[in-house]
């Protein structure tokens, strides 16, 4: 068995780690406190069915790679405040999923509409934004990139956010994108969004207060 087959099991589980700790600190955690006790807990790595066999008997814990997000919906659900934005939860989808293919698809057959809506100087326009795979020896993750240029092949776009596990980017650097390595587009139009299909995908496996805090964190209010 690789390491790629092993899920890592909390022992204590994480939430419960992360309570006590904002109980103690009479304070709710910032995001630099859920990490660091994430990064500081005991972890037993257990095969897939071992580690489900173990979530029946004693529930679901945090995701570890969702621990600021989880760890303020479950404040919400036991009523702690205040209420903090938990901002967008992280979907990993394996390259093997045909419906998130198709949403890159998508994307792209419908770039010419993405450039009308970026020529249109009467209508103004909130973060037009691309997003491409960005890869670097050992991490790869995919980025949206705010469009500061645009040709007919292709578009300039500026990183403004960045995972910390990046060392060859930097928060300000200008990319350029062909279209044929566009993966999604997105214009959040006074809060109702245009493109952003991979978004639409994510969304759609969500349950409802999922779905409310996500769009929250998006600005969105409809999707055109």
């Amino acid at each position: 068995m690789s390491q790629d087959d092993l899920l890592p099991l909390f022992a204590p589980p994480l939430s419960l780690l992360l309570e006590s700790a904002e109980d103690a600190k009479n304070s709710p955690l910032n995001e630099v406190d859920v990490l660091e006790i994430r990064d500081a807990a005991a972890v037993i790595m257990m095969s897939r069915d071992d580690f489900n066999a173990m979530a029946q008997t004693r529930g679901d814990d945090i995701d570890p790679e969702n621990c600021w997000y989880d760890w303020q919906m479950l404040r919400r659900r036991l009523g702690r405040k205040p209420d903090l934005d938990p901002g967008a939860k992280v979907v990993f989808i394996g390259n093997d999923d045909e419906a998130f293919r198709k949403t890159i698809t998508l994307a792209r057959e419908s770039l010419s509409v993405f450039r009308a809506m970026l020529a249109d100087a009467s209508a103004p326009q909130r973060y037009p934004l691309v997003k491409v795979r960005l890869e670097e020896p050992g991490y790869h993750a995919n980025i949206w990139l705010l469009v500061v240029a645009h040709d007919g092949h292709g578009f300039v776009g500026r990183i403004f956010e960045l995972p910390g596990d990046f060392t060859q980017y930097a928060v300000g650097m200008e990319l350029t994108v062909p279209d044929s390595d566009v993966q999604d587009w997105m214009i959040n139009d006074d809060g109702t969004l245009y493109g952003g299909y991979s978004l639409r995908y994510s969304r759609a496996a969500m349950g409802e207060a999922e779905q409310i805090a996500f769009d929250r964190h998006l600005g969105v209010s409809a999707y055109a």
